[in-house]
C-alpha cells in the first residue's frame, strides 16, 4: 500500500509522552484500517478488535474495569498486551457506546498503552443516538482521500515530488516539467484519491480498471445508506449522492437536488446525514473578511463531494474531455473548485475545519469568492481559475473590504508573485500582491503563504 501523509502524524503521536487515545475519523473506504495496520508494524505487538462482532462487543458491554477489559481482550485474541510495545486498535467503535465511554479510562489507567479507535459512521451514530466522545480525554485525526501529493508518491514520482517540495516563490518549473505535472494532474482528477482506485492505477495504469472500481465504490456507498436512515430517507440520500457531482461550484438549492417531490427541509436533513458521514461537505457562505469566519444565516451553501475521481466518474468524463473542459469555462470551473476544496480539506488532518466561500450580495451587485482559508490570524482569499486568464473582480472586492494586500489565485500557470494596481468601479485604486499558484502545488498553499514568506517584500 502506498504511503499516506498521516503516517508521520501517527509516528509523532506514538513518540509523544503526553499521548491520549487517538480517534481516527473519516468516510468509508478512505483507508483508515489500512493505515493503522501499516502503522502497527512499528510496534512489537498488534491487537485489532472489530466491534461489528458480537463476541468482541460484549467485552466492553459486560466489563467496566480497564484491567479486566485488557485481560479479556488478551484471552479472546490470544495475544499479550504490553504497554509501550503493543498497539491496540478498536475498529468500528461506533457500534459500542460503552467502548466509546471507556476510552477515557485508557488514558487515566493505562497511559502507556497506545490505543487507536476508528469508525466510518461515528458522526452519524453520535447525532442519532445522542452520545459523544469524552471531552479532553481523547484526540482526533481526520483521514480524507489521497491528495495529489500522495498520488504522485503512489506512482513512484519521487523526483517530481522533490522538485515540488523545493520550489520557492519566484522559481518557475521548466515548461516540460510544468507540462508533465499538468498531465499527471489530469490523471489524478480522473482517478481521484480513493485508495483502492489509486492503488489500482499505480499498479495497472488503466483508467478502465479504475472506473470499474469507482463504480463499485459508488454503488457500495448507496447500499450502505440503509444504515444511515430509514424509509423515504434512504431514497433522498441516494438522490443526493447521485446529483451533487452535477452541482460542483454552484450554490445549492435543496429543492433542485431531489426533484419536485423533495421538500427542502427533508433534503437539507439528508444533506446533514451525508455531511456527518463525511461523504459530502458543506461549503458555507460568509460575509466576513476577518476571523472568525461564520456562516451567513439562511444563505445557500455549496457542496464538496467526497472525491474528485468519483465526481468525474459520475459525469462520465474521459481524460481528454476533462482536458477540454478545463481549457474552457462553465462546469470546468466547478471541477477545479472540487479539486482545490479536496486539497484544502486534506491539509487540515488534525481538525475538521469547515470550508467557506465569500459572498457580497448588495442591490445590483453580487460577488462570490471561491474559498476563504484561515492561516494563523489571517484570512486568505482564494480565487480558482480553470484557465490561466480571467477576471478577478470578486477577489478585488474582498481585498477592498478587508484591507488586505495579498490575494491567491489557483490556476494552471506557473508559481509567481506580482504587484498589482487596479482601478475599481468606485474610482478608487487597489494595490495588492497576487500569489498565483499552479493547481499541482495546492498541497503547499498554507506553507507558501505563511509568515515571513519570500514574497513579503514585493513593492506595491
Amino acid at each position: 500500500m502506498f504511503n499516506r501523509n498521516i503516517e508521520t502524524d501517527l509516528l509523532e503521536w506514538k513518540q509523544r509522552h503526553s499521548r491520549k487515545p487517538l480517534v481516527l475519523r473519516g468516510a468509508r473506504q478512505t483507508g483508515k484500517t489500512t493505515v493503522v495496520r501499516k502503522f502497527a508494524k512499528s510496534f512489537d505487538g498488534f491487537v485489532e478488535l472489530n466491534l461489528e462482532k458480537d463476541a468482541v462487543r460484549r467485552i466492553f458491554s459486560e466489563i467496566t474495569d480497564i484491567g479486566r477489559i485488557l485481560q479479556s481482550i488478551e484471552g479472546v485474541c490470544n495475544r499479550r498486551i504490553i504497554p509501550g510495545r503493543t498497539l491496540l486498535f478498536i475498529d468500528e467503535i461506533q457500534n459500542s457506546v460503552s467502548a466509546v465511554k471507556l476510552l477515557r479510562f485508557f488514558q487515566e489507567e493505562a497511559p502507556d498503552l497506545h490505543v487507536i479507535a476508528a469508525g466510518s459512521l461515528l458522526e452519524v451514530r453520535m447525532k442519532a443516538e445522542g452520545w459523544s466522545f469524552p471531552v479532553g480525554r481523547v484526540e482526533f485525526r481526520y483521514l480524507y482521500p489521497a491528495t495529489f501529493e500522495e498520488f504522485l508518491a503512489a506512482r513512484g514520482e519521487g523526483v517530481l515530488l522533490d522538485i515540488l517540495r523545493a520550489t520557492r516563490v519566484g522559481e518557475t518549473a521548466p515548461p516540460p516539467v510544468h507540462g508533465r505535472l499538468t498531465d499527471i494532474l489530469l490523471d489524478y482528477m480522473v482517478v481521484g484519491g480513493m485508495p483502492e482506485a489509486v492503488a489500482s492505477f499505480a499498479a495497472e495504469g488503466s483508467v478502465a480498471a479504475v472506473r470499474d472500481r469507482q463504480e463499485a465504490l459508488f454503488s457500495s456507498f448507496k447500499e450502505d445508506f440503509s444504515k444511515y436512515a430509514r424509509g423515504a430517507g434512504v431514497g433522498r440520500l441516494k438522490s443526493l449522492w447521485e446529483q451533487v457531482p452535477f452541482e460542483a461550484g454552484r450554490r445549492i438549492k435543496y429543492s433542485r437536488l431531489c426533484g419536485p417531490e423533495g421538500r427542502s427541509r427533508e433534503v437539507s436533513d439528508a444533506f446533514d446525514v451525508l455531511h456527518d458521514a463525511m461523504l459530502i461537505e458543506r461549503i458555507y457562505p460568509t460575509t466576513r473578511t476577518e476571523p472568525p469566519l461564520v456562516p451567513k444565516p439562511k444563505a445557500a451553501p455549496k457542496a464538496q463531494y467526497l472525491d474528485i475521481g468519483l465526481v468525474t466518474h459520475v459525469l462520465h468524463l474521459t481524460r481528454e474531455q476533462l482536458r477540454a473542459r478545463l481549457a474552457s469555462s462553465g462546469l470546468a470551473g466547478g471541477l477545479a473548485e472540487a479539486f482545490v476544496g479536496q486539497e484544502i480539506l486534506a491539509a487540515g488532518g488534525r481538525q475538521r475545519g469547515p470550508l467557506f466561500f465569500w459572498v457580497r450580495e448588495e442591490k445590483d451587485a453580487i460577488s462570490e469568492l471561491d474559498f476563504l482559508v484561515q492561516v494563523g490570524d489571517r484570512v486568505l482569499p482564494i480565487e480558482v481559475k480553470s484557465g490561466s486568464h480571467g477576471s478577478l473582480k470578486s477577489l478585488h472586492q474582498f481585498l477592498k473590504r478587508s484591507g488586505g494586500d495579498l490575494g491567491i489565485r489557483l490556476y494552471d500557470g506557473p508559481l509567481r508573485i506580482d504587484a498589482h494596481r487596479v482601478a475599481l468601479p468606485d474610482r478608487s485604486e487597489l494595490r495588492y500582491r497576487l500569489l498565483s499558484v499552479p493547481f499541482y502545488l495546492a498541497f503547499r498553499l498554507a506553507e507558501l503563504c505563511g509568515p515571513g514568506g519570500q514574497f513579503a517584500g514585493i513593492e506595491l
